[in-house]
């Protein structure tokens, strides 16, 4: 019955294909849903190389984006590159907390980590 056991040795090579992901491990599966901002203020987490949403909503005006970087020795930092002056925090490594003020008009602006390219999301100002 080779036709079995080549099955078998198939299965086992997808198996462990799956298991290894892309080259940094790192998944780009959120956990939350679209995060608001209250008061002002949205908290956006860093964990095992990807945000917690690639979805913010936000009021037109001042918005502070609260970084929290629970990634135990590894930089991550946010960045808007489509907002006016491109603003950003520096890369450091977590665990640390870090935030970013800036002021928006209504619109969609991405924000990523600059050094992970799966850690990206939208930013809505309305």
């Amino acid at each position: 019955m080779p036709l079995p056991r080549r099955l078998a040795a198939a299965l086992l090579a997808l198996a462990a294909l799956g298991a290894c992901g892309g080259s940094d491990g790192a998944s780009t599966t959120t956990t939350v849903g679209c995060k608001e901002a209250q008061d002002g203020t949205v908290t956006l987490v860093a964990a095992d190389l990807r945000w917690d949403t690639d979805c913010l909503r936000a009021p037109a005006g001042p918005l502070t984006i609260e970084v929290d970087n629970q990634d135990d020795g590894v930089n991550h930092n946010v960045h808007l590159p489509d907002a006016p002056d491109s603003p950003s925090t520096e890369l450091e490594p977590g665990p640390n907390e870090q935030s970013l003020d800036v002021d928006l008009t209504p619109g969609s602006y991405e924000y990523l980590c600059d050094l992970h390219p799966n850690m990206v999301g939208t930013l809505t100002v309305s």
